[in-house]
């Protein structure tokens, strides 16, 4: 009998089937980011003795930086514009975005998990409400309008037919209450472009002095569908509607790796030939939306610690750029990141920035350069997920290559929760040879069944050791052979493309390898004994210990080879101890080091019972 699985279900009907053995993306159902912003608002107090002001023009909200409610401090008051926080703000779902950041609404929670595990439930969902706004000064002559610009789709869910996007504005004149201006359906959005939407706000009832608009989207209620993206939301007065440009220069997209081949790689094996590993040039992503061509430069600043090194002026462009995205190929010009700062781990922040003097949080895109004990692929971020279907014995392997000899010791793999059995299923790790460009001989066989585990981690990655550490040099493939029918569905992160030339699939035990069809990067993720033990502590292999993420902001995942007795110490730089934790009879737990400042830190794991020890270095960012 053909089993059929089913991936994406509309508000009313089937997307489609798919049937039969293959590989296939599914939409998440869940969204990892909000679900982890949801857990760390637990820790903030609310804010006391703090008012919100009554909003005045112009209202403009590009959504480079947070903008929603929050307790937590480091997002000062003046920035939040929103009286709810169902949307998420991210630079990653869509495509052509006006500038750097967008809102999208979708059919999760602010918790990001879904408003309604029904199959098939559908309503309304997300809602964008504005602060009170004063338009008491303005009158109808006034010509206040709301412009917004919208996309379906974009890198996420493509909306349905039935699906929509409304706008309504709030008026406590007559009978108070929300009022329908705007409405666009599923059918009429692309899912590769923004449209403009313009709003005439005259009508007396809501020219007042506390005027509110929200954005709302009917949708699947289960989860994470039906994407709607927003961006440069403006209400102005004295708007000419013909005119569609805005004076304003601003960066689309952000970076993700300054390397040839990775968004991350351990620090010893990039250091044994840092020339190799860099890339020659980046791609600089911009937006002029003015309605002549700007005098654009770009450059870039990269940052260590108290170390920053800044190249301005690598890129100039002034001519021919009115009203178009920029894509601008930027010169590295030799750069290397510098590997005297640490001989173990390190993270870079790096920055690429233009000149303009408009709003100085969209003309910078930002991202981390991460050097620790693992290869990578992908961004951090799933937008969408990776499975094998009606595929018992089926395996996946990625391809990656070791830059220097060394101890391969098991896998982070970002797996998504699709279908209710997922967390029943079980899978094996393997790890294969190279055979002319596809995964060849089996390196060692791992018996060690494992259960998908969720929500674990930086990223929500979990760690994964093989049976035993095996030696690895050169190209080598990692992945999973799941015995199992049900979905095992893997973060498939769309803003990269690893898996092309390097993700192969093999439908039943035995059969051939694949490569797949399916663009971006399976988050799956080697991990290796990279990190270099502190001169005068003895290595012992019944006190090794992964220790992830790291760097880490504030939650320390310890994984241990064998169950045990430990005493965890963590040491400052100049040997003070500062934290202890102690596992017992266990072979992980979690460490709270959010009381730590940034910084590097000595790990000293010791096992109660033999005393053997070994150290890492840890960065607290």
């Amino acid at each position: 009998m053909i089993r059929f699985v089913l991936f994406f279900i509309a508000a009313l009907g089937l997307n489609f089937f798919v049937s039969g053995q293959s590989e296939t993306s599914l939409v998440l159902p869940y969204n990892v980011e909000l679900i982890e912003r949801a857990q760390q608002s637990r820790s903030f107090p609310p804010r006391m003795g703090e008012e919100r002001m009554l909003l005045t023009l112009p209202f403009l909200d590009d959504f480079d930086r947070y903008s929603l409610p929050t307790s937590d401090p480091a997002i000062p008051l003046s920035w939040q514009m929103w009286t709810d926080s169902d949307v998420y703000i991210n630079s990653t779902y869509p495509i052509s975005p006006p500038t750097i950041g967008v809102a999208t609404l979708d059919g999760l929670k602010s918790d990001g998990t879904a408003y309604n595990e029904t199959l098939y439930s559908y309503g309304p969902a997300d809602t964008l409400t504005s602060l009170p706004i004063d338009l008491s000064s303005y009158t109808p002559e006034s010509n206040v309008f709301l412009v917004f610009q919208y996309e379906g789709g974009g890198l996420g869910n493509q909306p349905d037919e039935m699906d929509s996007l409304v706008v309504d504005f709030y008026t406590t004149v007559g009978i108070d209450g929300w009022y329908r201006q705007w409405a666009t359906g599923g059918a009429l959005a692309r899912s590769d472009s923004f449209y403009r939407a313009v709003i005439p706000i005259k009508q007396p009832e809501y020219l007042t002095s506390n005027f509110q608009f929200r954005f709302r989207n009917y949708a699947s209620l289960y989860g994470n569908y039906d994407h709607w993206h927003l961006d440069f939301v403006l209400i102005n007065s004295g708007i000419d509607t013909s005119v569609t440009t805005y004076s304003e220069v601003a960066m689309q997209y952000p970076n993700n790796t300054f390397l040839n081949n990775y968004t991350a790689m351990p620090w010893p094996h990039y250091r044994s030939n840092p020339a190799s590993f860099m890339r020659s040039d980046f791609t600089a992503f911009e937006r002029n939306l003015q309605a002549v061509s700007a005098n654009i430069v770009t450059g870039y600043k990269i940052k260590y610690g108290t170390q920053e090194w800044d190249f301005p002026g690598q890129d100039f462009n002034i001519t021919s750029n009115a009203d178009q995205n920029i894509q601008r190929t930027i010169p590295l010009n030799g750069y290397q990141f510098d590997n005297s700062v640490n001989d173990s781990c390190a993270v870079f922040d790096v920055k690429v920035y233009i000149n303009t003097i408009n709003d100085p949080y969209n003309d910078t895109a930002q991202f981390k350069q991460v050097f620790t004990n693992y290869y990578a692929y992908d961004d951090g971020t799933a937008e969408w997920s990776y499975a094998l279907t009606d595929a018992p014995g089926g395996s996946m392997a990625m391809k990656f290559n070791s830059a220097i000899p060394d101890t391969l010791l098991g896998l982070l793999i970002h797996f998504v929760p699709y279908g209710i059995s997922a967390a029943t299923e079980s899978f094996l790790l393997r790890v294969y040879g190279d055979n002319n460009g596809s995964p060849g001989n089996q390196f060692q066989e791992n018996f060690n069944q494992f259960n998908p585990q969720f929500f674990e981690g930086l990223n929500k990655f979990s760690y994964y050791a093989l049976d035993a550490p095996l030696y690895v040099n050169g190209v080598f493939y990692v992945g999973f052979t799941h015995p199992g029918t049900g979905v095992l569905a893997v973060g498939l992160d769309k803003n990269t493309n690893g898996n092309s030339g390097n993700l192969f699939y093999m439908l039943q035990s035995g059969g051939s390898w694949l490569p797949t069809e399916i663009a971006g990067s399976v988050m799956i993720r080697p991990v290796f004994r990279a990190a270099k033990q502190i001169v005068g502590i003895e290595e012992q292999d019944q006190a090794q210990a992964l220790l992830y993420p790291n760097p880490t902001d504030g939650a320390l995942n310890i994984v241990l080879q064998q169950r045990g007795r430990y005493n965890i110490r963590i040491h400052d730089s100049v040997g003070r101890l500062v934290l202890t934790h102690s596992i017992n009879d266990q072979i992980s737990s979690c460490m709270d080091i959010s009381s730590l400042p940034s910084g590097v830190y000595h790990v000293i794991v010791e096992d109660k019972g033999t005393h053997h020890r070994s150290s890492q270095l840890l960065i607290r960012e």
